[in-house]
């Protein structure tokens, strides 16, 4: 089912990525989507959203909480500074004379196989809970742990469409009864009300085109990227979610609109698009936020993919392993390999598992691979529908048996500007930068989920790429050179 918001007070939010702030835990990628105004008076606006974000799945997180305010009531108890908190020792989890004016409390019991809502604030009673339909924990590729909260329903003390900063809160506590904050990530800022957007993808040309309005009487600058809703969950997931169109700079003028559009890849047909909106200007700048736009039907997709992974387990074996969300007339999978000669060879079919090759419930495969070479292999999956008609997977790598495990780039140097950079490890989500030998930025990647990019339309000259494991804040540093005549 395709969800649609109604642009009223918030359309969507994305905080941006925090770091590591304390021994306990790394919080990122917390956003808000999928809201509804369900009620209004003169000075309030009551609102149904959703939320999520990533953190650390580990023991230090039992019991996880999120506070929020306008931004002039904003008390700054954790003693905020770029994120961190700068109080020492044990911090006391904050009470109602700490927290104020605040109009939302939410608490998650994270100390179970099934998290769950806390009604009552353990530090303090007194403080009121946010009423919240629903929690989920799923784990991630990189073992974190991504929580959705469905059905928060709060009221702000504005009326529904003024233009505000929200400043929030996030602290998570190991203790029994939650009275000390052990990691805490503070001041967190996002808008609502300056940025409005409407739009939709076209599946029969894909293309994609949205109209994003500027609703203050002052110019706002920015950035925006668009994701594909890769796995057709509904939920902007950064660590799941594809980049179709990395960072984009854009100004829009007072009260006035620009058009933002574009291609879609063929592997995206019928896939939802997430644009995430950065401002950089303004009150509101460094906050985010996410709209949807929504893609037609079209001929029914195939074979929707949650998952794909090549791992290889000895010197003679790599086993690919996958999972459909969805099928539709699929035959099968073509499991394709090449070995450094841009030749894809075909090393085995798998039949699909769905009846009748239709299934909308989660299948998994896997295939073994009889795999000696040393140095790096590439597979895919050729997807055949059961009228012979095939679509391509995307593309992993996996190294030879006894192949150092650092970041590879090949071919280097390049004879035709086009570079494959193979990382470590296929966990975790990277950003990637490429500068130039007087250290220009010409190229940018974010969030990149996977083991391998493609580097294209190089110029002759030395480039450096850095790449940054955004879980763990650990760097890799390759130079790249290009000598095409």
């Amino acid at each position: 089912m395709k969800l649609f918001l109604r642009l009223c007070l918030f359309t969507g939010f994305m905080f941006a990525s925090l770091v590591k702030l304390g021994a306990q835990c790394t919080v990122s990628n917390i956003v808000i989507q999928n809201v509804t105004v369900t009620g209004s008076t003169g000075s309030t606006c009551t609102v149904r959203f959703d939320v999520s974000f990533n953190i650390l799945n580990n023991n230090g997180n039992k019991y996880i909480f999120i506070h929020a305010w306008l931004l002039a009531d904003y008390p700054n108890y954790f003693k905020c500074v770029d994120g961190q908190t700068t109080l020492n020792g044990a911090i006391h989890a904050p009470e109602s004379g700490d927290l104020g004016n605040e109009f939302l409390n939410i608490g998650i019991n994270n100390n179970e196989p099934t998290p769950s809502i806390i009604t009552t604030y353990p530090p303090d009673p007194t403080v009121p809970m946010t009423t919240v339909g629903s929690v989920e924990r799923q784990t991630l590729p990189d073992g974190s742990a991504n929580i959705i909260l469905k059905g928060v329903v709060t009221t702000l003390p504005v009326a529904c469409g003024t233009p505000v900063v929200v400043v929030a809160d996030l602290w998570s506590s190991q203790s029994a009864f939650a009275q000390v904050a052990h990691c805490v990530n503070c001041g967190i800022m996002y808008s609502a009300g300056y940025l409005s957007a409407s739009g939709f993808v076209n599946c029969a040309n894909l293309s994609y085109n949205a109209t994003l309005t500027n609703n203050t009487s002052t110019s706002i600058s920015g950035f925006y990227r668009i994701y594909a809703d890769v796995n057709f969950d509904g939920y902007f997931t950064p660590a799941i979610d594809t980049v179709i169109r990395d960072t984009t700079a854009f100004t829009v003028g007072a009260s006035s609109s620009i058009s933002i559009n574009g291609s879609v890849p063929s592997a995206n047909i019928n896939q939802d698009l997430f644009l995430v909106v950065t401002q950089t200007s303004g009150s509101a700048s460094g906050a985010s936020r996410v709209f949807v736009l929504p893609s037609t039907d079209c001929i029914p997709l195939p074979v929707a993919f949650r998952t794909f992974t090549v791992d290889r387990v000895n010197m003679s074996a790599v086993q690919l392993r996958w999972e459909t969300a969805t099928e539709v007339n699929n035959r099968g999978f073509a499991v394709q390999r090449n070995l450094g000669s841009n030749i894809w060879q075909t090393v085995g079919f798998v039949n699909s598992q769905a009846p009748g090759g239709n299934s909308s419930s989660r299948i998994s495969y896997s295939f073994t691979d009889l795999n000696t070479h040393k140095g790096i292999s590439q597979y895919r999956l050729r997807q055949v529908d059961l009228d012979n008609k095939a679509r391509y997977s995307e593309v992993r790598a996996v190294r030879g048996e006894g192949q150092s495990s650092r970041t590879i780039v090949y071919p280097n140097p390049s004879g035709n500007g086009q570079v494959n950079v193979v990382f470590d490890s296929q966990h975790g989500t990277r950003n990637v930068y490429l500068t130039d030998s007087y250290g220009r930025l010409v190229g940018k990647w974010e969030s990149v989920k996977g083991n391998t990019i493609e580097i294209s339309n190089l110029k002759d000259g030395l480039y450096t790429i850095r790449i940054i494991l955004r879980e763990t804040g650990n760097q890799s540093v390759e130079k790249i050179l290009v000598n095409a005549h």
